[in-house]
């Protein structure tokens, strides 16, 4: 199942205004100042080495063209507005977890939970943060939290139901899916109807899986999880020119898989294009020797 991974699904800005000390030592350069400095540097030239640092350090703390680098680089010593430091680290957070650097990850987005810890977005990308950590019971907890504080955040039910599927719980990932594909302002409806018709699979629920990846599909004619599948459904239904043409459509979207190939090897075993035939079992066993699909073709010759 497919994971919205955004780095920003939604963010609440009406936390109560938190007060923060900041350091003195984060100063803006005065324009004015910058031409005093240099006027000012072509004498100090005329000093020796060691005078010549002292002042110009002095002159440079003086006019506030230094300050603390390790400030000036967080967030809300910038912006000195919470809900904006919030979503600065989630959004930091969140490529963070997309490029597996984890230890950054946490960093980030515990600052974000120390600032708000109600924020939904917050609890939803710690919970992705857990689940790739392998910590169920904190995953958890923080997907109920962040639908607790937003129960209609469609992108923390998409992600919460891609998490209970992979725990093998498919009634309440469908529970979580049905909500999301009723939300017509979700940007990714179609995915959670590819989504839902997943589970439904695995329910061996054929046709109300066959109802959720056409809608998918009518959403977005190029997904090939929602291809590959009706072409798979089709052919086990006897519908052998509707799965090809979903088998098709699929090639020409995406890369060749072990599924896609050992599907066209039964497809044309039926349809009769030996050269078709030839080219699949070719690619499936130069591509894929190790795969469960090589040793079920194996085993079918």
């Amino acid at each position: 199942m497919e994971l919205d991974a955004r780095p920003n699904g939604r963010l609440r800005s009406r936390q109560k205004a938190i007060k923060f000390r900041y350091s003195r030592c984060t100063l803006q350069g005065v324009p004015e100042a910058g031409v005093c400095v240099i006027s000012l540097l072509r004498r100090l030239r005329q000093l020796d080495r060691t005078t010549f640092k002292a002042l110009l350090l002095g002159l440079l703390l003086s006019q506030g063209l230094i300050g603390c680098v390790t400030e000036t680089n967080d967030p809300l010593a910038q912006n000195r507005d919470p809900a904006k430091a919030v979503r600065i680290y989630v959004e930091a957070g969140t490529r963070y977890l997309q490029s597996r650097q984890m230890d950054n990850a946490n960093r980030t987005l515990h600052r974000a939970y120390d600032i708000a810890p109600n924020d939904p977005s917050v609890n939803n990308a710690l919970a992705l943060f857990y689940q790739m950590e392998g910590e169920d019971s904190q995953a958890e907890k923080h997907f109920e939290k962040a639908l607790s504080k937003d129960p209609g955040f469609s992108q923390a039910h998409n992600n919460y139901a891609a998490y209970l599927y992979g725990k093998g719980r498919y009634d309440a990932a469908i529970t979580h899916l049905e909500k999301v594909v009723k939300d017509y302002q979700y940007p990714r409806r179609y995915t959670a109807f590819e989504n839902l018709g997943i589970c439904y699979l695995k329910k061996n629920d054929k046709e109300s899986a066959i109802t959720a990846f056409n809608r998918a599909l009518q959403m977005n004619p190029n997904l090939p999880v929602s291809l590959l599948e009706m072409a798979s459904i089709s052919l086990d239904d006897g519908n052998n020119l509707l799965a090809a043409r979903y088998l098709k459509k699929y090639e020409s979207i995406a890369q060749p898989s072990p599924k896609q190939l050992w599907l066209g090897i039964r497809l044309q075993r039926i349809l009769g294009d030996k050269d078709k035939l030839a080219s699949y079992e070719l690619a499936l066993k130069n591509l894929f020797p190790g795969s469960d699909e090589y040793k079920a073709f194996k085993a079918s010759l």
